[in-house]
């Protein structure tokens, strides 16, 4: 996961202005919505709906949210990359426009009816791939194993958990927001990479001798970010495929630097050598020494899938 500027892109025109397609939804949510409090009220109950549907068991239909204008928007933003796995999505399925605050429930909450008046909003839409937004069974790393084994998927079937946020919310203290009281400060668990840097609460596993794809929790007093590791669970970011594909990353990271070694002492010695062939191949050699740096600078510009953990590889090799 990495911070993203939400304002690098203009809000689509269908979610701007109260006659807009998300406008005029947001208004027939609105009336939906008082309709349920006032039922609820009349009948004793609770001043939030507990569930989005009616009488006759009828949810209401949002999906202004999910035009087309605005997965396009997203994509422009994310560059097509899940937001908090850095997976390219239209690698394995369609885009899921995801609510970082759920639209219409929480888990959990019962007296909660979702944050709906929040569904047409931008900035509490994200991209996401379906296995970080859609609550599903997801394989995970057995520990002790070694590298040969985590990367053979087939043998690691059996070790299994429910993961994904799906209507998940969780937050620090019982202070929740509704369409009544909007305004409350909430503290929430989960990071939004378009609010919070998560650099400041997820760090990755960086083992140059043993590299293994995993997300950790920041430590700060030695005490782990809280909101680290809910992320963590609530998002499945150490589910099996992700560790899989971010140590094959860290093994072509680490080959590389193996590489710029090996060519920059070559590089050298021909370099200081009396013979203007040997000096000709170890200003070649410095050329293409530069090509790989090149290479893994590129690896960690934004655009570039699990860029974050380019980035953090990339600090332990200049202190190195």
């Amino acid at each position: 996961m990495r911070r993203v500027d939400r304002t690098l892109v203009s809000t689509p025109a269908v979610l701007v202005g109260d006659k807009s397609r998300g406008g005029k939804e947001l208004a027939k949510a609105k009336l939906f919505f008082e309709a349920q409090d006032a039922a609820a009220a009349a009948a004793g109950g609770p001043a939030a709906a507990p569930k989005t549907r009616n009488k006759k068991g009828k949810s209401f239909d949002f999906s202004a949210y999910s035009d087309e204008a605005v997965k396009y928007a997203l994509d422009k933003l994310f560059f097509g990359k899940c937001a908090y796995c850095e997976s390219r999505y239209a690698n394995q399925a369609p885009v899921d426009v995801e609510h970082y605050r759920p639209k219409g429930r929480i888990a959990g909450v019962a007296d909660h009816p979702g944050y709906w008046w929040l569904a047409m909003i931008w900035d509490n839409l994200l991209p996401s791939c379906i296995d970080c937004n859609r609550r599903r069974w997801q394989d995970l790393p057995q520990f002790p194993e070694s590298l040969a084994q985590l990367l053979a998927a087939p043998e690691m079937q059996g070790v299994k958990a429910s993961l994904g946020k799906q209507d998940l919310f969780p937050i620090a203290g019982a202070a929740r927001a509704t369409a009544a009281v909007p305004g409350i400060d909430e503290q929430p668990d989960l990071i939004n990479p378009c609010v919070d840097d998560p650099e400041e609460h997820l760090v990755f596993h960086i083992d140059r001798g043993d590299p293994l794809g995993l997300v950790l929790p920041a430590f700060e007093d030695d005490v782990p970010s809280r909101r680290g590791l809910t992320s963590i669970h609530v998002y499945g970011l150490n589910r099996l495929g992700l560790v899989q594909e971010r140590t094959r990353i860290l093994r072509k990271l680490d080959f590389l630097s193996r590489l710029i070694d090996e060519i920059g002492k070559i590089s050298e010695t021909l370099l200081a050598s009396r013979d203007q062939k040997n000096k000709t191949m170890g200003g070649r050699l410095d050329l293409l020494l530069n090509q790989i740096l090149d290479e893994i600078r590129a690896m960690a510009e934004p655009d570039q899938p699990y860029s974050s953990l380019v980035k953090a590889w990339s600090k332990t090799l200049k202190t190195n």
